[in-house]
């Protein structure tokens, strides 16, 4: 019974040991990301659109600020004092142990002007983080997509190089029968290097497209990445010209936050002009006196509790012509910010007429692409078959496979073109948060 137990135990150690050692080898589990789950993860994790949330935040307590010129302002302290004589006042006050004094704004149109400015400003700055993730999500698709191609080209090309090197193979066994002359040995060796240098440009595009990726995604590099075929169909893709433009006027970011900054400067203006409008104040204030101040000696009755209240009306007359060149200075600011937002509104709407322009033009080069490419493998087919039945040489059907190779080639350059061309006007119209 001993000895079945020692044998049965030195089993589960010899199993352990096993796993244990295959452990190390084992290699992390890929995971299959596609382009929406890389735009949503570059948004979700980019310090960009944190720092523009920093902003906007910063922009609402600025608000904050600006609507307590509305609110009730109370102030309160205690203080002490030496008189001889006569009670003197200081800073205006009557010498007191304890004071409260209270201001309420009930009108002032510069006030009012004020608020409604940082308004205008908090809400042009909470569209930065949705103008920053615009940015962003174009960025991420088009380096997802950089990836996915590198990855094609190398995987084209490494099947050419294996192409080319049994090319240089035959070549110089028949170079060794005296069949052929060293030139064709030559072109063959280059042929090889040609591909061998394409294969070492693709990996190095596949090495800094992953990288770039996982820098924008946080995913590690222990984790294999296995990505999907990016597909775009978007409805607004097929929109005319100025369908788009009157959409991006109601969805692009940098429009909407021009807008919201030429209305507080607008605000602004008027509440310059409230400098010279009247304002009215209801204060109060509450004082304690103290016995020590020699109020009794001088005032016929003395009261230890005395408040006041009443309102403040203030009417200004004349202060230098500083608001009538204020308000000057606010309204040349509007008119620029009128200027560039005009700009901003043409430049759009060309911008929007040019993407739908390359757009048709990368729709047409892929179709092309794609006709060439058929043709390409229809002439592959029958050379293929007049070689089985002898009326073509090797030589020839190897020429056509490596046409077809470059046909396929000139194919995925026009579809990465045409996902540009759809990710560029994503961009400018601002939809580009549809992917996501």
């Amino acid at each position: 019974m001993n000895r079945l137990s020692g044998l049965f135990l030195l089993n589960i150690l010899g199993c352990g040991a096993v796993v244990f050692a295959a452990m190390p080898n084992a290699q992390p589990e890929a995971i299959v990301l596609t382009i929406q789950e890389a735009i949503r993860l570059t948004v979700e994790r980019a310090p960009e659109v944190s720092l523009a949330a920093a902003q906007a935040a910063r922009a609402n307590q600025t608000l904050q600020e600006i609507r307590s010129l509305n609110l009730p302002q109370v102030v309160t302290g205690t203080g002490l004092a030496y008189n001889n004589g006569f009670p003197l006042s200081i800073e205006g006050a009557a010498p007191s142990i304890f004071q409260i004094g209270l201001s309420q704004s009930i009108f002032s149109k510069k006030n009012k002007n004020l608020i409604l400015e940082a308004e205008a400003n908090s809400k042009a700055s909470q569209l930065g983080p949705e103008a920053t993730r615009n940015e962003l999500a174009a960025k991420a698709a088009l380096v997802y997509y950089e990836l996915r191609q590198a990855r094609k080209l190398k995987s084209l090309w490494t099947d050419r190089l294996e192409t080319a090197a049994k090319d240089q193979h035959i070549t110089e066994s028949l170079l060794e029968a005296g069949k052929v002359r060293p030139l064709e040995v030559t072109l063959a060796k280059t042929a090889t290097s040609f591909a061998q240098h394409q294969v070492l440009i693709t990996d190095e595009q596949v090495k800094m497209a992953e990288a770039e990726l996982r820098d924008l995604t946080g995913i590690s590099d222990s984790t294999p990445i296995q990505t999907t075929e990016p597909e775009i169909d978007n409805q607004l893709l097929d929109q005319p010209a100025e369908n788009l433009y009157r959409r991006a006027l109601e969805t692009h970011p940098e429009v909407l936050q021009a807008e919201a900054n030429l209305r507080a400067k607008e605000f602004h203006v008027e509440a310059e002009k409230g400098d010279g409008r009247p304002r009215l104040e209801i204060i109060s204030q509450y004082a304690l006196f103290s016995r020590t101040n020699n109020y009794a000696d001088f005032f016929s009755r003395f009261t230890r509790n005395n408040f006041i209240i009443g309102l403040s009306v203030q009417v200004p007359v004349f202060n230098g012509h500083r608001t009538s060149a204020r308000v000057a200075q606010s309204q040349e600011e509007v008119a620029e910010a009128r200027f560039r937002l005009q700009r901003m509104k043409s430049d759009l709407k060309l911008s929007i007429e040019r993407s739908l322009s390359a757009l048709r033009i990368a729709r047409g080069a892929r179709e092309l692409a794609g006709s060439e490419v058929s043709a390409a493998r229809e002439s592959l087919q029958v050379n293929e078959t007049q070689l089985q039945g002898g009326r073509m040489s090797p030589r020839e059907v190897d020429l056509s496979r490596s046409q077809l190779r470059e046909k396929e080639i000139a194919q995925l350059e026009t579809q990465k073109v045409l996902f540009q061309r759809k990710i560029e006007l994503l961009r400018v119209t601002g939809t580009i948060a549809s992917l996501y």
